[in-house]
């Protein structure tokens, strides 16, 4: 569904919408992506499929160098972290996998 991002985005969030329905089910906290658009797409749309399905989701979305990075304690971990729509931060502390952090208060892109 990848190259469909910009042309068809009613696909992209009906195919992202199933994926997310399936994690769920399957009793996912996250998804972890190899593919940099899959990460955009469940990143980006989270919020618009959200509102067009009618239930609130809340799985963050993670490049899997970025748990690499955070294994390993790279100190620009948490840059890149707050650079998700979807923040992740609360279900790192919450698996005690980050500690001291504040949450995001807002995304940190605004809407055009």
């Amino acid at each position: 569904g990848a190259g469909l991002a910009v042309a068809r985005p009613d696909i992209i969030h009906t195919l992202v919408q199933r994926l997310y329905e399936r994690a769920l089910a399957a009793g996912a906290d996250c998804f972890v992506v190899s593919c940099q658009m899959c990460q955009a797409n469940l990143d980006f749309s989270q919020e618009r499929i959200s509102e067009t399905f009618g239930r609130d989701y809340y799985l963050p979305v993670f490049y899997f160098t970025e748990l690499i990075a955070l294994a390993f304690g790279f100190p620009k971990v948490k840059r890149w972290l707050e650079g998700h729509l979807v923040d992740p931060l609360p279900l790192l502390q919450e698996k005690g996998l980050i500690h001291h952090i504040a949450p995001r208060l807002k995304p940190p892109f605004e809407e055009i």
